[in-house]
């Protein structure tokens, strides 16, 4: 079938600390105001896909969430694929419409990170069972900062890049997240606040990184027969590209595979605008998965915005702002949006959801029509674009 699907309610919680709640609580709340935006009662719901909320319940959280909310959806999945899980729900969810097995879903996530200490065995020292066995885990610890720091030396020294490339990468998307009331940190920062952070892993600094931390969203799909009907500014799902290549954080099998540029990043591009029959210049505002300030420059290039290096120049001439060529990050991304990473897509589906509407306030790009989401997991070496539009 070739029925359109939309997104037609969102809802979510300020990204922080929720020690005294539930994932439970959480889902509700996000959940409870994507319906009433979208202005559908639950007992209409056909779907409901999540992500894991980190808590090891074998997934059963989507039924806990049915019986408190005494909902009966005809389909229940929760989806697991590093990073990009919230993409990916949202594909099955809207894969399931498409074939008319539903007509509406809810695609959500819940996660507290930050209050059950979710990282807090990361960096012992001890390799992790993350990496591979032969080549990584014997020198990786727990943590993944240094395979991400690894690829920011590396750009740097193919593109010139400097410390205070990466620093304004921070800059903009905190002055971007000021007026975000979802942005877990909304203080405005300088290049010299940046510099002068700690540093966590050379290049790497403490600004220049995200903050894992509690969350929660949620959108409501519909198809377009449900979304015409019921809502006044629907948006819809363009087109998906996906990606994953042979490697999870290191590349492995060729020395001179690059670290600096990720084929999953440009293949999942490629698929996503070839289906949607654009062009990446015709986008007008996007949201980029980027754990840390290096990658604010990789992924713009991967995906076709700028060549290589490119984004060097676009930083110092404004490009990527509001107003500017492609801004990128309007809510402050995940450096200061702060970054759940079961539940960052959907933050970030919920952005450009917004600008799409022009519902952004002062950071609405004009005339938004084009949109893109881009999710990732692994250390971009598996990678989802969706591209969204207005109606």
């Amino acid at each position: 079938m070739n029925t359109r699907v939309a997104i037609i309610g969102c809802g979510a919680v300020r990204v922080g600390k929720y020690p005294e709640k539930t994932e439970i609580e959480l889902a509700l709340e996000a959940i409870r105001q994507a319906l009433n935006e979208a202005g559908i009662p639950k007992d209409r719901i056909g779907g409901l896909f999540t992500t894991p909320d980190l808590r090891g319940n074998i997934g059963l959280q989507t039924n806990q969430l049915c019986e408190y909310m005494r909902m009966t959806p005809k389909l229940m999945a929760e989806v697991c694929c590093g990073a990009i899980a919230g993409g990916l729900a949202v594909r099955q969810a809207m894969n399931e419409i498409r074939l008319g097995n539903i007509r509406t879903a809810v695609c959500y996530g819940a996660v507290r990170e930050a209050s059950i200490g979710w990282f807090k065995e990361f960096g012992s020292g001890e390799g992790s069972p993350m990496f591979e066995p032969s080549a990584l885990q014997p020198y990786g610890s727990r943590g993944v900062i240094w395979a991400y720091a690894l690829s920011a030396r590396r750009y740097m020294e193919e593109t010139g890049a400097t410390e205070e490339h990466l620093a304004m990468a921070s800059v903009r998307n905190r002055r971007n997240a000021v007026d975000n009331p979802l942005a877990a940190f909304r203080t405005s920062i300088t290049v010299e606040d940046v510099l002068d952070s700690q540093v966590l892993c050379s290049p790497i600094k403490l600004l220049d990184s995200s903050a894992s931390l509690d969350g929660a969203a949620a959108v409501v799909l519909a198809s377009e027969e449900v979304a015409e009907d019921i809502c006044k500014k629907p948006v819809y799902i363009a087109s998906l590209g996906q990606y994953h290549d042979n490697s999870c954080f290191m590349p492995t099998d060729d020395a001179d595979k690059s670290i600096s540029s990720f084929v999953s990043t440009r293949r999942a591009a490629e698929e996503a605008f070839e289906n949607a029959g654009i062009r990446p210049e015709e986008v007008d505002v996007a949201e980029i998965y980027a754990p840390f300030s290096s990658h604010e420059l990789i992924i713009p290039e991967d995906i076709g915005w700028f060549e290589k290096g490119g984004m060097i120049r676009a930083l110092e001439r404004g490009e990527t702002e509001v107003g500017g060529r492609i801004p990128i990050n309007t809510d402050g991304g995940l450096l200061s949006r702060g970054h759940p990473w079961a539940v960052t897509p959907f933050y970030e589906m919920i952005t450009v959801v917004k600008q799409l509407r022009g519902e952004s306030g002062e950071s609405q790009v004009p005339e938004a029509r084009v949109g893109l989401v881009h999710c990732e997991g692994g250390m971009l070496n598996n990678g989802l674009v969706m591209i969204l539009r207005g109606d």
